[in-house]
């Protein structure tokens, strides 16, 4: 991933004294994916065809669609890649030959592709357009263009562009074959050709390039769908095609169309071009690091992980600053963020009325219901009316705590609520009987079914909203671009993404 073209491999940030990197495959976010052990796969790779892969105009660093793609498969199956320029005319041959391991260069699933390599299952499907000339009036679409024999098509050699145009317009004399995009697009601007086939990303970067010398013209004329290409009978098709069905079923791929054929600025080579820039600064956060699947320590691993921590990560990377984790108490943490001695807290902490009086809240970044959790075998209650009528049953609440606070109208009676300060002790006083219920959020709920082998239960519909937010010293400089960088995440899927990663696609150990 990068900042305004930043790369992200330079980027370090600290987290702790531990080294904060995503779990690996088999562990305890992915693990009904394959593990590849750490293996390193040479990946042949044109590193031309924008927004696929590039090098930015601006400075000259790697990017694009398909470096993020294959980052996050092989941070899911535990793999290392290892990319070696390659020119597109050989790239099919060479791969096919055994010379690399993979090839990637938004590369279109053809039949006749098929006899020389095995391909992935497709990660991407664009649709191919006409481009031509700005002032182009001769022809709207590619019927009218193909009746007109005056007209003569570039394509590049190889390419989808090349084999879908065929039935269109097969008559050589028509067809100009070009070796590289770069030349394609110059032959059309200069008149050389009339018309070039290109995927709807591509052109959205040629017509931003060129400023506006070149457009599109007519409906799409095909569909295209990509995938990665192996060696005949590569192991390798099978674990990277686990890793896209994951990659599209947690909306992964969603995010990664929306950063680089929207976010992507191919005129100035900028990601998050509109959000503010914090020139690197360092934002000292107090966390609790004890709410699963918010942010914790893995039981099975010791690694430092979660939904807020790759939340903070992907923010930084869009406003350019760095984090300086602390780990706090929470009985403490409002009230030492409101004093200053931190510059922002996270804990999966609800924006209510009464916090807003000692600290700020940025926007809020996910709403979670809070459910009533209560022992397998329950049934003197179903619900949350049902539980209140009776004044028998006492309620187990975290002091300070989303659930502390909207379950007070419910229960009010200060004998029927015990206060514990933290969610283990809370959890095992359910188990064992010192309470009847407690109030958690649905995340929490499902990993304590899970790492209770099924002693909980929750009962009945939610009991309460529960917006979250990051806290900061009141009036602080950081709320706006923070609420900013929110505001991104959200708009381009990462947050659902997110949701997917930690609330469903996470295992908390049995």
């Amino acid at each position: 991933m990068f900042r305004k073209a930043t790369f992200a491999g330079l980027i370090l940030i600290a987290m702790l004294a531990v080294s904060f990197l995503p779990a690996g495959a088999a562990g305890p976010v992915y693990p009904d994916l394959p593990d590849l052990g750490g293996q390193e796969i040479v990946i042949a790779v044109e590193n031309l065809y924008t927004p696929f892969q590039f090098e930015n105009p601006q400075t000259g660093e790697i990017m694009g669609y398909e470096y993020d793609l294959v980052e996050e498969i092989c941070q899911r199956i535990n793999c290392t890649p290892v990319y070696e320029f390659v020119s597109w005319d050989v790239m099919v041959t060479s791969v096919g030959e055994g010379q690399f391991d993979m090839g990637m260069t938004g590369i279109s699933i053809i039949e006749e592709r098929k006899e020389i390599v095995d391909f992935s299952d497709p990660y991407i499907n664009l649709q191919q357009f006409l481009l031509v000339r700005a002032d182009e009036d001769r022809f709207a679409n590619m019927d009218e263009f193909a009746a007109d024999d005056s007209l003569l098509l570039g394509v590049q050699a190889g390419t989808a562009g090349f084999f879908v145009t065929l039935d269109a317009v097969p008559d050589e004399a028509r067809r100009v074959v070009y070796t590289e995009f770069g030349a394609l697009v110059q032959a059309l601007i200069v008149g050389d050709v009339d018309a070039i086939p290109v995927d709807a990303a591509s052109a959205r970067g040629f017509i931003s390039t060129t400023g506006g010398a070149v457009k599109t013209a007519g409906d799409a004329i095909s569909d295209d769908e990509m995938g990665f290409i192996f060696p005949k009978d590569s192991d390798l098709v099978e674990p990277l095609n686990a890793a896209i069905a994951s990659l599209k079923q947690d909306g992964f791929l969603d995010f990664l169309m929306n950063k680089w054929f929207f976010d992507y600025n191919p005129e100035t080579g900028e990601l998050y071009a509109d959000l503010p820039d914090l020139g690197g600064q360092t934002i000292t956060i107090a966390v609790e690091n004890l709410y699963t699947p918010f942010q914790f320590e893995e039981a099975t691993t010791g690694e430092v992980m979660g939904y807020e921590y790759d939340l903070v990560e992907e923010i930084c990377w869009r406003i350019n600053c760095t984090v300086d984790y602390q780990i706090v108490s929470w009985d403490v943490m409002i009230a030492s963020v409101g004093e200053g001695q931190f510059d922002m807290g996270m804990t999966g902490i609800s924006i209510i009325e009464e916090r807003k009086e000692i600290v700020d809240f940025s926007d809020p970044y996910i709403n979670l219901q809070q459910f009533l959790l209560v022992r397998a075998d329950e049934d003197r209650f179903a619900n949350m009316d049902e539980f209140a009528a009776d004044d028998s049953l006492l309620l187990g609440v975290q002091a300070g705590t989303a659930g502390f606070f909207v379950t007070l109208d419910a229960v009010p009676d200060e004998a029927r609520r015990v206060v514990y300060t933290e969610f283990g002790a809370l959890v095992q006083a359910l188990i064992v009987g010192d309470v009847d219920a407690i109030p958690v959020d649905a995340a929490s709920a499902r990993g304590f079914i899970s790492t209770t082998g099924g002693a909980v239960k929750t009962v009945g519909d939610a009991i309460s909203d529960d917006e979250m937010g990051f806290i900061f010293p009141k009036d602080s400089d950081l709320v706006a671009p923070l609420n900013a960088a929110i505001a991104s995440v959200k708009q381009d899927g990462f947050l659902d993404f997110l949701m997917n990663k930690w609330f469903f696609d996470y295992q908390p150990p049995a």
